[in-house]
């Protein structure tokens, strides 16, 4: 039986999804005593091109930092759907349903949510990242909501109030929609 997650996070330069992974290996790690690797790939253009984090959370020693056998591929852009649909075998494919349509002639399970209008709806399109977390946390249970939280609040130390609460919003609303796609 398998004893760690491992997840690719996937996406274009500006999205967020280093940071994305990041905060998830530093909560698993740091907050929650777990072992975790993280690795990221990005294009040499600060926006636009094809970005990833791969992070893999254990209880156990963790022999190889790399993604090999994802449980859990995220897509939040065409650019990644096109490289990850199809080529991922039984992994979970979440993708962002505000701007990728799926292929559904694609093998293995596939969910949409709508991350994009979410962090829109929220009041800050760039909440998209850690509404990806939240939705990450929720659907695998590989962090808790207090680890994310933690490792949320060390990172946006020194802004407002507000920027910490805002955040923290937008991984709950994610941890709430991750949770419900567990459920279906």
């Amino acid at each position: 039986m398998k004893t760690q997650k491992e997840i690719t996070i996937s996406g274009v330069g500006g999205q967020g999804m280093i940071l994305c992974g990041t905060l998830i290996a530093e909560a698993a790690a740091v907050h929650e005593h777990k072992k975790a690797t993280l690795s990221s790939e990005y294009g040499v253009e600060t926006r636009g091109t094809f970005a990833k984090s791969d992070v893999i959370v254990s209880d156990e020693e963790i022999y190889f930092p790399d993604v090999t056998e994802p449980d859990l591929v995220v897509c939040l852009h065409p650019v990644a759907y096109a490289r990850y649909a199809g080529k991922i075998g039984g992994a979970l494919l979440l993708y962002n349903s505000d701007e990728v349509t799926p292929d559904e002639i694609v093998p293995g399970p596939q969910k949409g949510l709508a991350i994009t209008k979410m962090a829109k709806e929220l009041g800050n399109p760039q909440t998209a990242n850690i509404l990806t977390m939240g939705a990450i946390a929720g659907l695998t249970e590989v962090i808790t909501p207090e680890g994310a939280k933690e490792a949320i609040r060390r990172f946006f130390k020194g802004k407002s109030d507000k920027v910490i609460a805002l955040n923290e919003k937008a991984f709950d609303l994610g941890y709430g929609a991750g949770c419900g796609l567990r459920e279906e």
